[in-house]
C-alpha cells in the first residue's frame, strides 16, 4: 500500500533523531521533523503542479533514505530501555487502557469515511481540489473556508488522498495526532515534575477525553492543532532547561505548526508558552528571550506561504473574518468587555457539563439565565452570538463537535486549587504557572469569539495542554493518602476515567462502533450521511451521482452557493467514475480571480438546493436541458 511509504518516513526519522531524553523525546524530535518535511514537500511540488502519486513516493522515499543515511553515518547503536515502573499495576491500568482505546478508535476510523460536517463542507473538498490541480494554490470557491483556513492537516490528509486513490486513510490524520498527543503529554508531565506514575495518570486523562476520544476517528483538525501545541510546550520546557538552539528549533517549529493547522492556535499558544517562560525565566532571561524571538522567526517562516496567499486574497494574513467573506456570518464577537467574556465563559462552560439528568441540565441552564440577568446582558446577544442560533440547556452529547468533558473539567479544576495550595506552601510556582495557561487560553478564546452551540470542540487542545496538570496534581494528592491506600485510590481513579470514556468509544453517534448502526455493518456509502442525517437528503446526493455517472461527462461544475456540503457527492461520483472532475461555477465573490482547479468546461452541473431559485437558475440559463432531483437542479447539454 503506498500510503505506508509515509508511515516509513516517520519511523525512520524518528530513529534518525538524537534522542536527548528516552524515546518519547525521540519521538517527538521525529515527528516535529516529519511535520516540517510534510509541509516542504507539499509547497514544494505544488510551486511546480506535482503533488501527484510518483512525485510524492519519490520525496517520501528520499526523506526516508536520508533519515536511515543519517543514523548509519552516527554509527550508534539502537536500543529501547523498558524502565522497571513499567510493572507497576497503576502504570499496567493506565497503559492497557490507553493501548485499548487506541486499538479500538483505530478500527473506528477505518471503517468509516470522512463523515462530519465540516468535513463535508471544507476539509475534503479542498483535498479534492488540491488533487485534481497538483497543488495548493486558492481557486475558486463560494465557501472560501475551503482556501483560506489553516491546511496543514488537510495537506497530510492530501497525501494519503493521493497516494491511496481515495479516502480510507483520511482519519488517521487525527488518530495518529491523538497518539502522538497522549505521548506529548505524558513527556510534559514529566518536564513538569511528575513521576512516573503521574506522567501515565496524565496520559490517562488524555486518552480518556470524549471530545479527543470522538474526534480521533474523524476528519477535523483539533486533535491535529492539540499534537502540535503540546510538542511546542515540551519543547519550551526543553528549551528552558537546556538553552539549545536545536530544542528552540523544534519549538518553533511545532509552533508554526499548530498556527497553520487551525487559528484558535493563536488565542492558545501563548499564555502556554509564556508561562513556560515565566516560570523558569531565572538569571538567564536574555538567553531566553533570544531563544523566544529565534522560534517566533522559525513558525512565522513556515507559515509565510500560506500568509501571502490569504493576504492575496484577503489583505490580511488570516483571510476573512467570515466563511462568504461579507462579514455576514463574522466569527469575532461584534463587542468586547468583560460582560460579553463573562457570558461566553459562562454558556461555553456550561456545554461541559452535560449530563445524563435532564433536571441537572435545566439546573446549569437557568444558572446561565440568572447569571446574565444580574449581568444585564442577554443571553443570545447577537454581538456575542451566532447568528441564528439561541443558548439552550446543555445536552450530555455523544458527537465530536459538543461532547461534554465534565468530568475532565473537574479533574483539571481540582489539580489546579491543588497545586495553587501546593505553589503557596512551597514556593514553587511553576506547575502552577502551567496550570493557569489553559485558563488564560480558555479566557482569551470567550473574548474574542462569538459563542455557538458546537464550539465544544475548538476546546480539545485546552484538554490536553491541560492533562500534564492532572499528573502532576494526582502525585501531590495521593501524597496525603495512607500508603496501603495509596494504590486502590489512584486504581479507582483510573477505572473511574476509562468507564466514563466507554460510551465515546462504542456509541459516536456518528461513527458508533456497536450496535445496527456500526461501522462494522453499515456500508461507507451510508456511513458519508450519518452527519447530515437531518437533512434527510441523502437519497437526493445518491440520485444525483446516479444521474451524473450515467453521462459521457468528464468535468462536473458544482454550486454550493446555498448548500456547502459537497463532498458526498464528490464521493459517490468518484466511486463510480474514479477520473471524473470537478470544478465550482457560479462563484461571486474574490476568489474568482484563480484559474479553476482544471482546464475544461463543466459538461453538466449540479446546483444545490437551487429548487425555485430563479436568481441562481438563471446563471445557467445557456444549457439546453435540466433535471431536477429534488432541490437540486441539474443542467446539462444533450
Amino acid at each position: 500500500m503506498t500510503p505506508a511509504v509515509l508511515i516509513a518516513a516517520l519511523a525512520a526519522v524518528t530513529l534518525a533523531v538524537p534522542a536527548q531524553n528516552g524515546f518519547r523525546d525521540r519521538f517527538l524530535r521525529g515527528l516535529v521533523v516529519f511535520g516540517v518535511a510534510l509541509l516542504a514537500i507539499t509547497e514544494l511540488l505544488s510551486s511546480i503542479h506535482a503533488v501527484e502519486r510518483v512525485p510524492l513516493l519519490l520525496c517520501w522515499t528520499a526523506v526516508t533514505l536520508l533519515a536511515l543515511a543519517s543514523l548509519a553515518a552516527r554509527k550508534q547503536a539502537l536500543y529501547f530501555k523498558i524502565s522497571p515502573s513499567i510493572r507497576d499495576p497503576i502504570i499496567l491500568i493506565c497503559a492497557a487502557g490507553i493501548a485499548a482505546i487506541v486499538t479500538l478508535t483505530a478500527v473506528t476510523a477505518a471503517f468509516s469515511p470522512p463523515n462530519s460536517a465540516d468535513a463535508m463542507a471544507y476539509h475534503m473538498p479542498r483535498v479534492v481540489y488540491w488533487a485534481e490541480q497538483a497543488g495548493v494554490r486558492f481557486f475558486p470557491t463560494p465557501y472560501l473556508n475551503q482556501i483560506m483556513l489553516q491546511p496543514l492537516a488537510e495537506y497530510l490528509m492530501l497525501h494519503t488522498y493521493v497516494l491511496s486513490g481515495g479516502d480510507r486513510l483520511i482519519n488517521f490524520a487525527q488518530w495518529i495526532a491523538s497518539v502522538a498527543s497522549i505521548i506529548g503529554v505524558s513527556s510534559v508531565a514529566r518536564m513538569l515534575g511528575a513521576k512516573a506514575r503521574g506522567q501515565a495518570t496524565a496520559a490517562l486523562v488524555c486518552a480518556t477525553l470524549p471530545s479527543g476520544i470522538l474526534a480521533s476517528t474523524g476528519a477535523k483538525n483539533d486533535y491535529f492543532m492539540a499534537m502540535w501545541l503540546i510538542a511546542a510546550v515540551y519543547f519550551g520546557l526543553r528549551f528552558t532547561a537546556t538553552y539549545l538552539l536545536t530544542d528552540a528549533l523544534l519549538l518553533g517549529a511545532a509552533l508554526g505548526l499548530a498556527l497553520l493547522t487551525k487559528a484558535t492556535a493563536y488565542l492558545f499558544a501563548p499564555w502556554l508558552l509564556a508561562a513556560v517562560f515565566v516560570a523558569r525565566a531565572k538569571d538567564r532571561s536574555k538567553r531566553m528571550i533570544a531563544g523566544a524571538l529565534f522560534a517566533a522567526l522559525c513558525a512565522a517562516g513556515l507559515d509565510t506561504p500560506h500568509y501571502v496567499r490569504n493576504y492575496n486574497l484577503s489583505g490580511s494574513i488570516l483571510g476573512f473574518d467570515s466563511a462568504q467573506g461579507d462579514g455576514f456570518f463574522r466569527w469575532r464577537n461584534e463587542t468586547f468587555g468583560w460582560k460579553q467574556t463573562t457570558s461566553n465563559i459562562l454558556r461555553n462552560l456550561s456545554e461541559q457539563l452535560g449530563a445524563r439528568s435532564n433536571g441537572w441540565n435545566q439546573g446549569v441552564y437557568r444558572f446561565v439565565l440568572r447569571a446574565h440577568a444580574r449581568l444585564g446582558i442577554d443571553v443570545n446577544d447577537p454581538a456575542t452570538t451566532w447568528r441564528w442560533t439561541s443558548f439552550e440547556p446543555p445536552r450530555n452529547a455523544n458527537h465530536e463537535a459538543n461532547a461534554p468533558n465534565r468530568w475532565h473539567l473537574l479533574i483539571l479544576f481540582i489539580a489546579f486549587c491543588g497545586l495553587a495550595w501546593r505553589s503557596l506552601v512551597e514556593r514553587s510556582y511553576e506547575q502552577v504557572l502551567y496550570a493557569l495557561a489553559p485558563v488564560c487560553g480558555f479566557v482569551a478564546f470567550c473574548a474574542y469569539l462569538k459563542w455557538q452551540p458546537f464550539l465544544s470542540r475548538l476546546l480539545l487542545p485546552l484538554f490536553v495542554a491541560g492533562a500534564p496538570v492532572a499528573g502532576a496534581a494526582a502525585e501531590v494528592g495521593l501524597a496525603m493518602v495512607s500508603p496501603f491506600l495509596r494504590p486502590f485510590v489512584h486504581g479507582t481513579l483510573c477505572l473511574f476515567l476509562l468507564n466514563d470514556a466507554k460510551p465515546a468509544v462504542f456509541e459516536n453517534w456518528v461513527r458508533p462502533l456497536k450496535g445496527v448502526r456500526s461501522v462494522l455493518r453499515v456500508s461507507r456509502d451510508e456511513q458519508y450521511f450519518a452527519d447530515i442525517s437531518q437533512l434527510t437528503n441523502g437519497a437526493t446526493y445518491k440520485r444525483a451521482a446516479g444521474f451524473l455517472a450515467a453521462r459521457a461527462c468528464g468535468t462536473v461544475g458544482i454550486d454550493i452557493t446555498n448548500l456547502q456540503l459537497e463532498y458526498p457527492l464528490q464521493a459517490l461520483l468518484r466511486e463510480r467514475r474514479p477520473h471524473i472532475l470537478f470544478v465550482h461555477t457560479g462563484v461571486q465573490n474574490a476568489s474568482t480571480r484563480y484559474p479553476q482547479p482544471v482546464d475544461a468546461n463543466p459538461c453538466a452541473i449540479v446546483c444545490f438546493d437551487c429548487a425555485g431559485d430563479a436568481k441562481r437558475l438563471a446563471l445557467y440559463s445557456a444549457f439546453s436541458n435540466r433535471a431536477v432531483v429534488d432541490r437540486f437542479v441539474i443542467f446539462f447539454q444533450p
